[in-house]
């Protein structure tokens, strides 16, 4: 598989063809010190086969549509239950082979290099022809005379549609349980994955206040902002309404992150915390990671949900990003780290 790699005067970031996904990033700290802050599938090390929308599970890439589409029969709860059977709208266009796939058809494909200057990779992928997306085009900066990358991606439709898009920067944790410590900006209202998993302990479609105080189907709460957790478990939680991005502690690393992006494009977090819970395959108990996600979309839960009335986007917060051929759509973030003193 293809990838090509840029160094500037703080580290060096690889992109890789398949997903067009972010790969190793060195960052180079006032100390001097190379940190690397992203995680990598442990069947990519290995070389295992795996499908393509897991294939390159690394530290970043683009999902159009973000999830994918759940149906009647995964355990949704509450009101979301019933979203699943709700028609598209026919403003949002109807849905083609591709907005199936895991993370849409930009995580399960091999991107094209558009160009690679000293100081800019941009690599682009064309839909197919039935889809209303005719392209989309990510390119990587990094940002020179800091340990930091801009990402950015412009997204053309060939007609009027809307579906729910994200990034989805992985984080590894390779501390002690507690030691990665998420600091989100100030939100509107935090909600748990509205599905219930028998590899979450979160009380599933619970309205939160603070990622410390999250309630448990087993009762009580738990503290959600300090990663690893102790146990096996999978996690997710959005953030609805953030502003500004996110600021990660790893104390493993001596590192912090900050991760910033338009809030007003992208306006929710999702946090996906994969704690060794996923026993099938390719998981088979081993994955460790962070997912924190600019998204406008509701949870994973696909383009028929993300389109719907569902709660989050009754609630004034846009769970889909609106594409026309007069109008494209363009967002980026920014990872910036920095050494932890004392």
């Amino acid at each position: 598989m293809d990838s090509w790699t840029l160094d500037w005067s703080h580290g060096s970031v690889t992109v890789h063809a398949g997903a067009g996904a972010i790969g190793r990033t060195l960052f180079r700290l006032s100390d001097d010190r190379e940190v690397e802050p992203f995680h990598e599938a442990p069947w990519i090390r290995t070389g295992e086969t795996v499908e393509p929308g897991l294939r390159n599970l690394r530290g970043d890439w683009s999902c159009l549509p973000f999830g994918r589409v759940y149906g009647p029969d995964d355990r949704l709860v509450g009101s979301w239950k019933s979203l699943a059977e709700v028609p598209m709208p026919t403003s949002s266009s109807p849905l083609v082979e591709s907005d199936f796939l895991l993370h849409g058809y930009s995580a399960n494909s091999d991107w094209c290099l558009v160009s690679k200057t000293q100081h800019e990779l941009v690599l682009a992928l064309d839909y197919p022809t039935d889809s209303p997306i005719r392209c989309i085009t990510r390119s990587v900066r990094p940002i020179e005379g800091k340990a930091g990358i801009d990402v950015s991606i412009k997204i053309e439709a060939r007609r009027r549609c809307s579906r729910p898009y994200g990034f989805h920067p992985n984080f590894a944790l390779h501390g002690a349980p507690g030691s990665f410590h998420i600091q989100p900006g100030p939100y509107e209202f935090g909600l748990t994955h509205p599905v219930d998993q028998g590899e979450a302990r979160a009380e599933p479609n619970s309205r939160i206040n603070s990622l410390s105080e999250v309630p448990l189907k087993a009762g009580g709460s738990d503290r959600f902002d300090r990663l690893p957790f102790a146990d096996q478990r999978e996690e997710i939680i959005q953030l609805c309404g953030i502003e500004g991005g996110v600021h990660l502690v790893d104390h493993h690393d001596n590192v912090a992150w900050d991760l910033s992006w338009d809030t007003t494009t992208l306006p929710s977090c999702l946090l996906w915390m994969s704690n060794r819970g996923r026993m099938s395959a390719p998981w088979n108990g081993r994955n460790l990671c962070v997912g924190v996600e600019p998204v406008a979309s509701a949870f994973d839960l696909g383009s028929i949900i993300a389109s719907a009335a569902n709660p989050i986007a009754a609630a004034g917060i846009a769970t889909a990003i609106a594409i026309a051929p007069e109008q494209p759509f363009a967002v980026s973030y920014r990872l910036v780290g920095h050494t932890l003193f004392g």
